[in-house]
C-alpha cells in the first residue's frame, strides 16, 4: 500500500514538473505587416519564412499577417517597427532607406545599376553582413533579402520609349530620393505617394502613370488603369524582411536563432526570388490579353535612358556616400570577372 502511494506521489510530482516547465515557456506573437498583395508570390515567401521559424521555435512563436497595406504605407510601418510598436514586416529597400534614414541603402536602387538578376543577387548576398549593420543602428534587424523585381513604366496615354516621353507627365513616385530625382532628371513631375493611395490616384487622374513590376501592377489593380506598359527595367528593387530590434533583443537565445534563420537564409531567399521572377514573366506575357500595349525597348533605347540617368548618381552621391557606391560597383565587377 505504501509502495503504491509512493508511486502515485512520484507520478503526480513528475506531471507537475512537466506542466510547470511547459507553462514557464513564454510564447511570442509576431505581427508582420507589408503592402505586398495577398495571394502573391511575395506572400508565398513570407509563408515559407513563417513556417520555418514556427517549426524551429517549437510552438513558442506564432505569426499574424497584415498584408495589402492594412497597417498603412511602408514608411509608416517601418517606423513602427523601429519604435517597437510593430514586430516585423517585409518592405522595399527604398522605403526602409527613407523611413530609417539609411542613405547608403539607396545605392541598391540607383537606375541601371544592375544588368541581371544574378548580378543583383551576388551583390546583395555578399554584402548582407555589411548592410545589416546599418539596419541595427536604426533599431531593426535584417532577416533576409527578397525581391520586388525590375520596375518598368505603366502609363495612360502613350508608351515611354525615350526620356523625352516622360517630360511633363505626373508620375507616381515611391517616397524615396532616388525615385524623385530620377523623375526630375527625366523632366517628369514626381508625385510621392504611399502604395495604398496609388490606385485611387490613377483612377482620378491625379497621376499619369507609375513604375512598378508586372506582378505588383496586376496584384494591386494598377495595370487596369493604364493602356501602355513599357519594359524599361530601369530600376532593380530588392526587398527585405525585418524585425524590431527591441522585440528581437527580448527573445531568449533559442528563439533569436529561430527568428534569424541564419542557416536557412540563402535557401529561403532564393526560393522567394525565383517564385517572384517566374510569376513576373508569366504576368507580363498576359498583359496583351488585358488590352495593354506592351513595348520592349531596344538596346539603343535602353542605353539612351541609362545615359540620361547619370545625373541621378551625381545628385545623390553626397547624400549616399561615394564609399558605398564604390563598394557595390566593386562587387559588380567581382561578379563579372568571376563569370569570365
Amino acid at each position: 500500500m505504501i509502495n503504491i502511494a509512493k508511486r502515485i506521489f512520484a507520478f503526480l510530482f513528475l506531471v507537475s514538473v512537466i506542466s510547470l516547465s511547459a507553462f514557464s515557456q513564454n510564447t511570442y506573437k509576431i505581427r508582420i505587416g507589408s503592402v505586398i498583395p495577398p495571394d502573391s508570390p511575395w506572400e508565398e515567401g513570407i509563408n515559407e519564412y513563417i513556417k520555418k521559424v514556427e517549426s524551429k521555435a517549437g510552438g513558442q512563436i506564432t505569426f499574424k499577417k497584415y498584408l495589402g497595406g492594412q497597417l498603412g504605407g511602408e514608411v509608416e510601418m517601418i517606423k513602427s517597427i523601429a519604435m517597437g510598436s510593430l514586430e516585423a514586416g517585409a518592405f522595399s529597400t527604398a522605403a526602409i532607406a527613407e523611413a530609417l534614414g539609411i542613405p547608403e541603402l539607396e545605392t541598391l536602387e540607383l537606375p541601371f545599376l544592375f544588368e541581371s538578376d544574378q548580378e543583383a543577387d551576388y551583390v546583395m548576398d555578399n554584402l548582407f553582413e555589411t548592410i545589416s549593420k546599418y539596419f541595427e543602428e536604426k533599431g531593426v534587424v535584417l532577416i533576409m533579402w527578397g525581391t520586388n523585381g525590375w520596375r518598368s513604366f505603366g502609363t495612360k496615354n502613350k508608351a515611354i520609349t525615350s526620356p523625352n516621353d516622360l517630360k511633363g507627365l505626373k508620375m507616381r513616385s515611391q517616397e524615396s530620393d532616388v525615385y524623385i530625382n530620377f523623375y526630375k532628371t527625366m523632366g517628369a513631375t514626381a508625385v510621392p505617394m504611399a502604395t495604398p493611395d496609388v490606385l485611387m490616384a490613377l483612377k482620378t487622374g491625379m497621376v499619369d502613370g507609375y513604375d512598378q513590376t508586372p506582378v505588383f501592377s496586376l496584384s494591386t489593380g494598377w495595370i487596369n488603369t493604364v493602356k501602355y506598359y513599357t519594359v524599361t527595367k530601369h530600376i532593380y528593387q530588392p526587398g527585405a524582411v525585418i524585425i524590431s530590434k527591441k522585440f528581437f533583443d527580448k527573445l531568449p537565445e533559442n528563439l533569436k536563432e529561430a527568428v534569424a534563420i541564419k542557416t536557412d537564409r540563402l535557401a529561403l531567399q532564393n526560393k522567394s526570388r525565383n517564385a517572384v521572377r517566374t510569376e513576373d514573366a508569366a504576368v507580363l506575357s498576359s498583359f496583351p490579353d488585358l488590352g495593354i500595349t506592351v513595348t520592349n525597348l531596344t538596346k539603343a533605347q535602353r542605353d539612351e535612358f541609362k545615359k540620361a540617368s547619370e545625373p541621378v548618381y551625381k545628385a545623390l552621391e553626397k547624400k549616399i556616400g561615394s564609399h558605398i557606391i564604390k563598394l557595390v560597383r566593386d562587387k559588380i565587377k567581382e561578379y563579372k570577372e568571376g563569370k569570365k
